[in-house]
């Protein structure tokens, strides 16, 4: 009599234990992806709403607190383009765990309650999200192929949350540690673990080697297109780093205290996070990407005014919409860097171009409103930036929405 066991084909064991390690890797890989991304912010929104106490703290004036928050959209720009080249040496996934790894030690740096000290970490903390920020499109691309939209959306709205949860929890960290620079240098944890996990990835079995053959960096200079998506990237940055940089502390110009302009900031970054996950899966489907980009720079312009210039009563419903339409802006920009690349290689050089010229240009925006921000009107200057740059991103972005290919040559299969 034939048991169970006879009728289970020998044959289909091997191909069934090697889908199970499949899904296994892209879940892990995915787990991986969603911690790093959490990660890449809190250096950011973290600093910005301790920065009346590290200013008192440390005596600095208010172009020290300019090139503090100017520093890492900097260092996103410089380090950006020697993504690419770590990721050939070393495979996509080591050079993760690599950037986390002193993304952590860069964060641990702020406990030493020393101007050094901050700005020494605040730049390797920089260094390392700038090149991380490189390299996740390309682990998205290489892993997903086939979910560029959901996984760019997903990707994004973790990102929210991790910046969103450091503006919040960041004053509460001060207030029970009774230490700014405690507060500030707790955020190096998260960033170890999701380190750690990295380099399990990197040392598995289904851990991708380094990228292909790059792509010579002149092709993409003469490129429109590339120039286009590196503009918007840019433009849309140069918004998202003066909310980052700056709101906790015009909000605290207008009256707020620390823990209710944290609060406001963590609302905003946190309605990111419905649109950074909507916004990209919808218009790499259906959705029409240029109505998108009118709507979402409309929602960013008209919120951001809103919380500097409309009754602080009202400061909620003008904060949601900054932070729906920064989330869709983002999200948009990074979806432009995966679907206008034809391989996984001229993503990398693509999203290295966008993220180090463009951020390149998106230091300027945080430094002038430090600059900007006083006089008799302390909001005029922000306020004439943010209109002046929402208005260039529109017309950039329209143009890297046209569905086309950069060095379309390349162009696989």
């Amino acid at each position: 009599m034939l048991t169970r066991h006879d009728l289970k084909p020998e044959g289909m064991a091997p191909p069934l234990r090697a889908a199970r390690g499949a899904s296994g890797s892209a879940a892990f890989a995915l787990l991986c992806i969603v911690l790093a991304a959490i990660n890449l912010r809190p250096a950011l929104t973290s600093a910005a709403t301790m920065a009346t106490e590290i200013e008192q703290g440390l005596g600095l004036g208010s172009v020290g607190i300019g090139v503090l928050t100017t520093m890492p959209v900097l260092c996103f720009g410089i380090f950006g383009p020697f993504a690419p080249l770590l990721s050939a040496r070393l495979g996509l996934e080591r050079a993760m765990a690599l950037l986390l790894m002193g993304l952590a030690a860069g964060l641990g740096l702020r406990a030493v309650p020393q101007s050094p000290a901050l700005f020494a970490g605040t730049l390797l903390a920089g260094a390392a999200i700038g090149m991380a920020g490189v390299l996740l499109p390309v682990v998205i691309r290489r892993r997903f192929p086939g979910h560029l939209g959901s996984m760019t959306g997903l990707y994004t709205m973790v990102l929210s949350i991790g910046g969103a949860s450091a503006a919040g929890l960041t004053p509460v960290l001060e207030r029970a540690w009774q230490s700014w620079t405690l507060a500030l240098a707790g955020w190096s944890v998260p960033a170890l673990v999701a380190g750690l996990l990295w380099s399990a990835l990197a040392s598995s079995s289904a851990a991708a080697s380094g990228t292909g053959s790059l792509p010579r960096f002149s092709l993409l200079l003469r490129d429109r297109l590339a120039w286009s998506v590196t503009a918007f990237m840019g433009l849309q940055a140069g918004l998202a780093f003066i909310v980052l940089g700056w709101l906790p502390t015009l909000l605290r110009d207008r009256g707020l205290d620390v823990l209710n302009a944290g609060a406001v900031t963590s609302v905003s970054i946190l309605a990111q996070t419905a649109t950074a996950l909507l916004v990209p899966s919808l218009a790499a489907r259906r959705a029409s990407p240029r109505l998108m980009i009118v709507l979402v720079l409309a929602a960013t312009c008209f919120g951001f005014l809103g919380l500097i210039y409309a009754p602080l009563a009202s400061r909620l419903l003008w904060a949601l919409l900054l932070g729906l339409g920064q989330g869709g802006l983002f999200g948009l920009a990074l979806l432009f860097v995966t679907i206008r690349a034809p391989t996984a290689e001229v993503t990398a050089m693509l999203s290295g171009m966008s993220q180090s010229i463009g951020y390149l240009g998106a230091s300027l925006c945080p430094f002038a409103v430090g600059l900007l921000r006083g006089g008799h009107d302390p909001f005029a200057g922000p306020a004439i930036i943010v209109v002046t740059v929402s208005a260039a991103c529109a017309w950039c972005g329209l143009q890297a929405a046209v569905p086309a290919h950069v060095l379309p040559h390349l162009r696989a299969g």
